[in-house]
């Protein structure tokens, strides 16, 4: 769906549906260099589960508009604007990799916003290395390989997919290359010079669902942990498969959250 907003054009998946007034909201954010298609397994089930579904392709990605956001903060500040342009009074928020860094700090300085917090694959922190930035400036495609490469355990890698005919290398390479090439740069930068999150996680007050990639590469489970750790009420479950978890095990990870969901009723 698209919407006119601050000027630009905006796009957000609701899973094809318009939003319902008295329905829960579940708003998914997405990661660097990636758009709400990294998301379509769990758009299309909580759908299904009679859930508003709103999944934003941040400025710059996917079929969005507008100036590219260059900071977790300017992600934050963006997402919470849009959401009083929908009129979203309250929500739960998934984010994966960089979208926990947003969401994060969305619990912190907006916290009556919040219903629900669920971080997929991510942590406090999410420190990149020379390298890969380096890469995604000079050569973005190359950049690409690299991160769908790494973030894929051998589950991934050896094409073997719980959806008919997809292939994981592939569907994130091509998601990836939606974007402008000097998206995936500036998302990497806003990752690497974030250091807010440790004082954040200390914030939150409700229960909090992490569901963690036990092969994860670009966020190491070890940092996952980390961040459960500092927050006050958060469960978690570790799943066998690599950082991009909500394309490689699906249907586990829709059944984590609506657990989680069912919780908060």
């Amino acid at each position: 769906m698209y919407t006119d907003f601050k000027g630009n054009k905006v796009y957000f998946s609701t899973g094809g549906l318009n939003l319902v007034k008295d329905n829960e909201t579940l708003c998914f954010v997405h990661g660097a260099g990636q758009n709400h298609y990294s998301f379509t397994q769990q758009i299309r089930y909580f759908v299904s589960q009679g859930y508003n579904v709103i999944a934003p392709d941040f400025p710059g990605h996917g079929f969005s508009e507008g100036n590219q956001t260059i900071s977790i903060e300017e992600d934050m500040l963006w997402l919470v604007e849009f959401l009083a342009f929908l009129k979203i009074e309250k929500a739960t928020f998934i984010g994966h990799s960089q979208g926990c860094l947003t969401i994060l700090e969305l619990a912190e300085k907006n916290p009556e916003l919040v219903r629900g917090l669920v971080f997929v694959a991510g942590a406090m922190s999410i420190p990149v290395n020379d390298f890969l930035i380096d890469t995604s400036i000079n050569n973005p495609e190359k950049a690409y390989d690299l991160m769908v490469t790494w973030g894929q355990d051998n589950y991934g890698s050896f094409s073997i997919s719980d959806w008919p005919g997809h292939n994981h290398l592939a569907e994130g390479n091509a998601v990836m290359k939606m974007n402008d090439p000097s998206v995936l740069s500036t998302d990497l930068k806003s990752c690497n010079s974030y250091d807010n999150g440790k004082q954040a996680a200390s914030t939150i007050k409700i229960n909090c669902l992490a569901v963690l990639a036990k092969f994860d590469m670009m966020t190491p489970l070890k940092k996952g942990l980390q961040m459960v750790e500092n927050i006050k009420q958060c469960d978690y479950k570790i799943l066998e498969c690599g950082h991009f978890l909500p394309i490689e095990k699906p249907k586990e990870l829709n059944a984590l959250i609506k657990n989680y969901l069912n919780t908060l009723k």
